[in-house]
């Protein structure tokens, strides 16, 4: 990464695995990382930590805690402007992907990219850094 700004990244996602797994990459690569164990807790860390780009899990509490989550980010004024990519296992466990690339997947999930379950680490570093350059050039 470049610049000298670390560019922090909130992570909400039941599942400890993968928040702790995650968390130790991007942290190895240069980024400040909090985590939120559910949709609450993920709204409440938005406030103080402000990350730059934030990593939803699809289904957490409820099926849609995720689309929840992603509304109200977006509805915000103050992180309607924050990327967020979705991460979900429904295509594995459920046989159905709410995201096909088309851009109304986009406006109706309110996320800028949704990845499937389990995301290779490097494949979810370039989409970040992806994400973080393309709104520091904005």
């Amino acid at each position: 990464m470049q610049g000298t700004t670390v560019p922090n990244i909130l992570i909400v996602d039941d599942d400890t695995d993968l928040l702790e797994g995650q968390s130790l990459f991007l942290t190895q690569h240069g980024y400040r990382v909090e985590t939120a164990k559910s949709m609450e807790e993920g709204l409440q860390k938005i406030t103080s930590f402000k990350p730059d780009l934030i990593l939803a899990d699809l289904m957490m509490e409820q099926y849609d805690s995720g689309v929840v989550f992603c509304k109200k980010v977006k509805e915000n004024p103050v992180t309607a402007r924050t990327p967020i990519i979705m991460q979900t296992a429904a295509p594995q466990e459920i046989g159905f992907s709410p995201y096909t690339g088309d851009a109304g997947d986009r406006k109706w999930l309110m996320a800028e990219e949704v990845l499937t379950k389990p995301v290779a680490l490097e494949h979810l570093l370039k989409k970040l850094e992806q994400y973080i350059r393309g709104a520091a050039d904005e």
